[in-house]
Order: structure tokens, then C-alpha cells, then sequence
């Protein structure tokens, strides 16, 4: 990828990840939320960005087909290979 497009990517996503972000620091200011972009596998991204995480939160959906994993990629890759403790919280 050319180093133009991947910066104009990278703050495209960084403009995204802090507009989608206000709200929460705005509902619970005393928690510290640290903001990076990776331009990788959304499982390799996740296990990075948890190097040094006392906790990992992670999400599978509640609802899915019957013959379909409870757990998604990203989620499994998480529980395997993050080296803290990995909350899976529900949702839909």
C-alpha cells in the first residue's frame, strides 16, 4: 500500500475511532481508553493492542445459527493467545 493512501487511511480511521468513542468518554470519564489504529488481521490487532492489558473485553453475538461457532475468530484468537484475562460479553 502506497504511504499516502495508508496515511489518509490511518486518519480517516483515527477521525471514525474518536467520533464513535466521544460518547462513551463523555458517559464514563474516569475510565482510560487508549486509542490506536493497526493496519492488520483484526485478531493479530486485538492480541497486540492487549500487551499490557489487565483485561480484555471482547464480544460474540448472542443469537447465531444453530451449526455456526459460538465464537467468532477474533474472539477465539483472543481467549487462546492474549496474555491477560479475556471477559466475553454478549450481545445483539
Amino acid at each position: 500500500m502506497d504511504h499516502t493512501v495508508t496515511h489518509e487511511v490511518r486518519q480517516e480511521a483515527q477521525r471514525g475511532l474518536s467520533q464513535a468513542l466521544r460518547p462513551w468518554r463523555e458517559k464514563f470519564p474516569g475510565v482510560v481508553v487508549a486509542e490506536a489504529i493497526r493496519l492488520d488481521s483484526p485478531a493479530r490487532a486485538v492480541i497486540a493492542a492487549a500487551a499490557g492489558a489487565e483485561l480484555l473485553v471482547v464480544g460474540r453475538r448472542k443469537h447465531h445459527p444453530p451449526l455456526a461457532p459460538r465464537l467468532g475468530p477474533v474472539t477465539q484468537a483472543a481467549a487462546h493467545h492474549a496474555r491477560c484475562p479475556v471477559a466475553v460479553v454478549p450481545h445483539d
